[in-house]
């Protein structure tokens, strides 16, 4: 039975190339060691960069609910409230 490593990618906020290659890394020695890596926590932009980079279906991602970008692009303004300046 294949041990299973979980790694929290929650702090990965704004992934860069230098976390996509930690991550490949830490996949590689996992694998080295007889294990799986499963990445737990993570937000919207990190599985939206290991979609585009094709990386989606080499790592295990631990299914969950997407976590909120606060500054991301689909985000709106809140309408102001009456009175309020």
């Amino acid at each position: 039975m294949k041990r299973i490593v979980l790694y929290d990618a929650s702090a990965i906020d704004r992934p860069t190339r230098e976390d996509l290659h930690r991550l490949a890394s830490l996949r590689l020695a996992a694998r080295r060691d007889g294990c799986e890596l499963v990445l737990t926590g993570v937000g919207q932009r990190l599985r939206l960069l290991l979609e585009l980079t094709g990386l989606d279906t080499v790592f295990t991602v631990e299914p969950g609910p997407p976590t909120a970008e606060p500054d991301g692009p689909n985000r709106q303004a809140e309408p102001e409230q009456p009175g309020e300046p």
